[in-house]
């Protein structure tokens, strides 16, 4: 093992209080997901949970994400019990919370989380935060996922393009404005269409997410990120 890995093993043993990207199973696929908004690596243990991330990335009310980051442990009737939550959010209201990940099947076969769910609430309001389940039925609500897929791979375009000769173009559109108006006066090839959503995935655009990304989608300026 090299110098440079072995500094990052131990960077994500502090970082996380489990690392889901070590744990592979036959009927999971692990990984990392690059947060924008964070700048950093984030890992993850399963394909709904990687889908969840790329909502948060893209999600103006979540201020600060991490996640596995930390474990709840307590003694209940004289036996050890732990839990892990999958992400903790910090939005930019100042709330906290602790979101479990859980496809609809699973939480209904089991809704108290074996027993725990009280004592989990309960550790959350001692730190100030809430509990909230996540479900797979919201996290794959369509539109909004296939939209911040398309954000995600368009913002590697960005990378080859002259940013401030862009925005200083964009700057000249009456707002609000739509996709198709903003590529056009960037030049109206089939690239500006995703140097125009890549500019929505870092911020500097808004779109309406809950509504199909395609020519006539409304954008408004954003503050970046």
């Amino acid at each position: 093992m090299t110098d440079k890995s072995a500094r990052l093993r131990s960077d994500a043993t502090v970082r996380f209080a489990r690392n889901p990207a070590k744990r592979p199973g036959r009927k999971s696929c692990t990984g990392w997901y690059q947060s924008i908004k964070i700048g950093d690596g984030l890992p993850y243990e399963s394909l709904l949970e990687r889908d969840a991330l790329l909502l948060l990335d893209f999600d103006p009310d979540v201020a600060d994400l991490s996640v596995q980051p930390e474990t709840f442990v307590w003694t209940e009737a004289g036996r050890q019990r732990r839990y892990t939550p999958d992400i903790r959010l910090e939005m930019a209201d100042g709330a906290v919370i602790y979101r479990q990940v859980k496809l609809a099947t699973r939480l209904a076969a089991d809704p108290t989380l074996g027993g725990r769910l009280p004592a989990i609430e309960a550790e959350c309001a001692a730190r100030g935060a809430r509990h909230e389940m996540w479900l797979d039925t919201d996290i794959r609500r369509q539109p909004r996922l296939s939209n911040v897929r398309r954000l995600r791979a368009a913002v590697a375009v960005l990378a080859a393009e002259n940013l401030n000769a862009i925005r200083t173009i964009l700057t000249l559109l009456p707002f609000p404005s739509t996709l198709g108006v903003a590529a056009e006066a960037l030049g109206g090839q089939a690239v500006h269409i995703n140097v125009v959503l890549g500019l929505v995935a870092i911020g500097d655009l808004i779109a309406d997410l809950d509504h199909p990304l395609d020519e006539n989608a409304v954008l408004m300026p954003g503050d970046g990120r």
